[in-house]
């Protein structure tokens, strides 16, 4: 009996807290920086709108006129996931107020543990806003984003 090889009970109970004590540490970091990279992405996306938005209007032959998501997308100035409601990187994208001229997008966090802390908009003016918590900012309301 004394050339039994392997771990004892105790060995094993070591490891396991030490596993436990590395992840207890870890899991939260993680957490952190994935809501960072979805909030980068939110923003990015909504970047891409105002871009796609920019493009369109220079485009269109009478005078500009703002395009509404499905406007965009048939003209493939956009993916066509990017619909109103679609969530991505766990947040809500939605359109509101295009007319003629104006147009504004907002991505709002869908709720869920990776989702993300702010709200952001982008408008006609280009400037991506900000709000902390899960509404979206007003029009020309909210924090700019540099």
């Amino acid at each position: 009996m004394k050339n039994q090889k392997g771990f004892s009970l105790i060995e094993l109970l070591i490891v396991v807290a030490i596993i436990g004590i590395i992840a207890a540490i870890a899991i939260p970091s993680l957490i952190r920086a994935r809501i960072a990279a979805n909030e980068a992405a939110a923003i990015g996306t909504l970047r891409s709108l105002g871009s796609a938005q920019a493009t369109y209007q220079g485009r269109q032959a009478n005078n500009g006129q703002a395009g509404t998501l499905a406007a965009l997308i048939a003209g493939n100035y956009i993916d066509n996931t990017l619909t109103g409601g679609a969530t991505r990187n766990n947040y809500i994208l939605n359109e509101r107020g295009v007319t003629a001229v104006n147009w504004d997008y907002t991505a709002i966090p869908n709720g869920g543990l990776t989702s993300g802390d702010n709200s952001y908009c982008i408008s006609d003016d280009f400037v991506v806003r900000f709000l902390a918590g899960l509404a979206a900012p007003a029009k020309y309301a909210g924090t700019p984003i540099g």
